[in-house]
């Protein structure tokens, strides 16, 4: 091979590498053991550590190789980037949270097109056939349970401020639809303001202060996404609101359980991102196994306020260590 010809192919070489599209050695993963790869939203976000740790363990338990990986702010370009590497490296599954499902349409496709099983979680696929199992709390469930506890908390008529992560989140949007089932036959209850945070604390904190100074009547605020909940808590307390706006959000989290214990809120919505972790490790290595696992499995999920949060707390702590 000449000089000029070694050049040329070493910087194909690094062009691969760089474009994402380079694979690493077969060797470097354990041939006798089945790989399958987690994609996640928010990989360090403290609810998807505890999806991450029950994935781990189930990964010890069904003796499978486990890749932990994802975005770090629910970049659905990111996800779908990664999800096409794993696909293309041949792995042997893939578990995600398909946040807005019509943008995984494709990447879906392919990896049933290799034969790859998709495990989804928390967020379904936009048809079926595109997973072959999903995992998730009942989001019917805790939309209803949100609301009935928001209204027994108020006592009386509520005026509602509702935030979401996002308007088209698929599973908030259920959240959201059981609250409005709920409210249309309560006389004076009313949803009275929407707002985004797209899962970001500060613009979180940005939109609430907003809907407040423009809604004074709310009393109470009904949140679907766990990111920026304890921020609300401060400004609640902040503005000396705690005991006149009752705010339920998601996510038993450290920072969201210290809100509810300083009474900045009254409680969150639990989801068992341990158990939907787990699960997804479990069902991906027995399908692999030509087991059969059912196609809808829903997970744990309970009110947490100034009564048991730290009896939630102490239990995920230990399955998290």
């Amino acid at each position: 091979m000449s000089k000029r010809v070694k050049v040329l192919f070493c910087f194909l070489a690094v062009l691969l590498v760089c474009s994402g599209c380079y694979s690493p050695p077969e060797d470097a993963f354990d041939k006798d053991m089945r790989r399958v790869v987690f994609v996640s939203p928010q990989k360090e976000l403290p609810v998807w550590l505890q999806a991450k740790a029950g994935f781990l363990d189930s990964a010890q338990d069904y003796g499978f190789q486990a890749e932990w990986l994802g975005s770090e702010d629910c970049d659905l370009d990111e996800m779908t980037r990664q999800i096409s590497i794993a696909i293309a490296e041949n792995v042997d599954a893939i578990v995600t949270c398909p946040l807005t499902p019509s943008v995984f349409d494709e990447v879906f496709s392919q990896a049933k097109e290799k034969g790859i099983p998709v495990i989804a979680v928390a967020v379904d696929a936009s048809h079926p056939e595109l997973r072959s199992a999903f995992i998730s709390p009942d989001y019917q469930k805790i939309g209803h349970d949100q609301a009935v506890a928001l209204h027994e908390a108020v006592g009386g008529e509520m005026k509602i401020g509702v935030i979401m992560s996002t308007f088209d989140s698929q599973n908030q949007i259920i959240q959201l639809e059981e609250l409005k089932r709920y409210i249309q036959d309560l006389e004076g209850s009313e949803i009275v303001a929407y707002g985004q945070d797209f899962a970001n604390p500060m613009t979180g904190m940005s939109v609430f202060s907003e809907m407040l100074e423009e809604h004074p009547e709310i009393n109470a605020v009904f949140v679907t996404s766990g990111d920026a909940v304890s921020n609300y808590g401060k400004i609640l307390a902040e503005k000396g609101l705690q005991d006149s706006i009752v705010l339920i959000g998601m996510d038993a989290v450290e920072e969201n359980a210290r809100a509810i214990l300083e009474g900045e809120i009254y409680g969150v919505m639990d989801q068992d991102y341990y158990q939907m972790g787990y699960s997804s490790g479990e069902y991906a290595y027995k399908i692999l196994n030509g087991e059969t696992v059912p196609q809808t499995t829903f997970c744990d999920s309970m009110l947490v306020t100034a009564q048991n949060v730290q009896q939630v707390m102490d239990s995920k702590e230990s399955e998290v260590s």
